[in-house]
């Protein structure tokens, strides 16, 4: 098919040229035909300055043949259509270095547009995944909804963090509209490339009209790039979480009891914490099941006979209390008459409650979070449970939109569904002030909340491990949650994967420096030597408590990750692009922790800079490798940048 004679230029980093498949500005970044099968697709190459292309795409590859030829549609020369069928309009983006792409068509139910994965050129962002790595490039994924959901329902979900960003090694960042109906993809139904689909099937809504929306901006590295996108597209935090829950430890009593915890086996727990040396701890959390019905919201009696008491005695030891709850409440509790009779719960398109599912619950409703009188019913309760009892705080679970009934009606924008639920429920949770969790976040980069890994297994590797535990806290940061909550210590310890002392010692080491530690595995099941490793991390940490602050107070006034990848140290520095076994605490402290099996030394990089380390006190110049450090099981190392 012959096209000829059309030029559109967007100031800054796009341009189009369809001459035949040749170009006439190669220079400026470049939208063109593609000569072959593929028709009605346009390349596109992302540019910074002059002449260097940032990344190469094919856009528009679900438009059918039949639709004609590509003609101008403004006077502007940005814009291009297919008849009546679809246009492209290429427009100046919301910061500087940002140009923007937009897909529209009445007719169109679908729009497809995939980028080229590049050798030497790595991708970081996008939704939290069940084998977590970083960069991402390297773990195919399959074709799916783009959307928060729980990992543990099969490897092509998210979990309960996902945001419309990706982030590229050699300074682009790629922006999708956070109303896009998307479907994501890499590396499989199209080899070599990530792909963008914009297709308005379940789980979003259908849409009047068919769009595809995102922006591209260009900087002159990785790290000024990222900071562009961050300041242009997310807010930042309006302040930091509870200090003491982010310096302190704070313990679970899911992995020791699961559903059997009690009254006594709480105070039980207490108490231990306190005489095996722990007594510098931040709280205990309640987990599940503490109530008499999950989602009733009151404790069981029989379980728990006088919870003032136990909370009171609990506090008397320097510990405050925090209980494990949910935006569920299931068919067989008395409390989900009320819910249901007044209209509380997530209806369906009818207008009927809609009756959904969770892990702990097949006949259930969930609270519209949506919906201000459910919220203010819901917050209301909880605010009850702490006058009542004494409770400080709160452990928010779920909230992913996996769990919302089929065929589901929120308030607001549809455009926004079902995302808006998760939305929604952190801006509820995070009412009740700094010292809560959340395992989801879509939208809520402003919340000074901690945001939790969903629950990481006993097990070494990539696959929901240990070796999973730095790529995630990196991925966090980078998509804006910078108060990141690790998983327990060790992991869950779900079936019969319980960490041995070595796997142990060895997350809390790596732990040593991200915002939080949460104990639920406790020390003293190994040995002395266990208990006294875990008390010197945590002395660590009280020593650098000024550090740990200090990048937190940063993340909220620049919107900085606290735990940074270490090319941000030198974002020109390609050695540290695919570094994901050592993070940074804000600048100057580079923490390389062992998380190979077996492995008593490693190799570390320490990039740009002057470096003294914590172990030996010997200084080394950057850049440069440390092989075979040594790291016995008693050593977590980590250095401090000097100059």
């Amino acid at each position: 098919m012959h096209r000829a004679g059309i030029f559109v230029i967007l100031i800054g980093i796009l341009s189009l040229d369809i001459t035949n498949g040749k170009s006439i500005n190669p220079s400026s970044g470049i939208l063109k035909i593609s000569p072959n099968n593929e028709e009605n697709a346009l390349d596109l190459q992302i540019t910074f300055g002059d002449d260097v292309i940032l990344a190469r795409g094919r856009i528009g590859l679900s438009l059918p043949g039949a639709v004609g030829g590509v003609t101008q549609c403004n006077d502007n020369q940005t814009c291009l259509q297919y008849g009546d069928f679809a246009q492209v309009e290429l427009k100046t983006g919301s910061g500087p270095g940002c140009g923007r792409v937009e897909w529209t068509s009445n007719f169109a139910r679908e729009f497809e547009d995939c980028y080229d994965i590049e050798e030497g050129v790595h991708w970081y962002g996008g939704g939290e995944t069940y084998t977590q790595q970083w960069p991402i490039e390297n773990t195919p994924r399959l074709e799916a909804p783009y959307v928060n959901s729980d990992f543990f329902q099969g490897n092509n979900y998210y979990g309960g963090v996902v945001e419309n960003y990706w982030l590229l090694s050699n300074g682009a960042a790629l922006i999708v509209d956070p109303d896009t109906p998307l479907f994501f993809s890499v590396n499989t139904t199209r080899p070599n490339k990530v792909c963008l689909i914009s297709r308005d099937l379940p789980p979003y809504t259908r849409r009047s009209t068919a769009k595809l929306g995102y922006e591209w901006c260009t900087a002159e590295n990785v790290k000024a790039a990222h900071q562009l996108a961050m300041n242009t597209f997310f807010e930042k935090p309006t302040g930091i979480p509870d200090e003491t829950m982010m310096i302190r430890p704070f313990w679970s009593t899911w992995a020791e009891y699961h559903e059997g915890v009690t009254q006594e086996l709480t105070l039980e727990y207490a108490r231990r914490v306190i005489s095996e040396g722990f007594s510098n701890s931040s709280h205990i959390e309640i987990d599940d099941m503490w109530e008499s019905c999950r989602g009733q919201e009151e404790f069981n009696p029989e379980k728990f006979p006088d919870p003032k008491a136990m909370i009171d005695e609990i506090k008397a030891m320097n510990l405050k209390v925090t209980a494990w709850v949910h935006p569920f409440i299931n068919y067989e509790c008395p409390l989900f008459n009320e819910g249901f009779n007044n209209g509380y719960f997530v209806k369906d398109t009818i207008g009927k409650t809609g009756i959904s599912w969770w892990w702990q619950g097949t006949q259930t409703g969930v609270i519209d979070m949506t919906n201000p009188a459910a919220t203010a019913w819901w917050i209301g309760r909880l605010r009850k449970i702490q006058e009542d009892f004494g409770l400080d705080s709160f452990k928010f679970d779920a909230g992913e939109s996996l769990y919302l009934p089929a065929a589901h009606v929120l308030a607001g924008d549809p455009n926004m569904w079902p995302l808006d639920f998760t939305t929604k429920y952190v801006e509820t949770c995070a009412t009740f002030g700094g010292m809560i969790e959340t395992r989801v976040g879509r939208l809520n980069q402003r919340q000074p909340v901690f945001v939790r890994m969903l629950d990481k297994e006993s097990r070494w590797g990539y696959n929901n491990g240990l070796k999973s535990m730095i790529p995630t806290l990196l991925h966090f940061g980078i998509v804006g949650y910078p108060f990141v909550l690790p998983d327990m210590i060790g992991g869950n310890a779900y079936g019969t994967e319980i960490p041995n002392k070595e796997m142990y010692v060895r997350w809390m080491q790596l732990n040593i420096f991200m915002p939080a530690v949460q104990f639920s595995i406790v020390p003293w099941k190994y040995d002395s030597e266990t208990v006294q490793i875990c008390l010197d991390v945590l002395a660590k940490r009280e020593m650098y408590r000024d550090e740990i602050l200090a990048a937190a107070r940063q993340a909220e006034q620049d919107g900085s990750p606290m735990n940074r990848p270490i090319w941000w140290v030198d974002p020109t520095d390609e050695i540290t692009f695919t570094i994901d076994d050592a993070y940074m605490l804000g600048d100057n402290i580079l923490v390389a922790p062992v998380v190979e099996e077996g492995a008593v030394s490693r190799d570390i990089y320490l990039p740009r800079g002057t470096w003294r380390s914590a172990v030996d006190s010997v200084v080394h110049t950057g850049p440069t490798w440390l092989r075979n450090y040594p790291a016995p099981l008693n050593v977590a190392p980590f250095f401090i940048k000097i100059a």
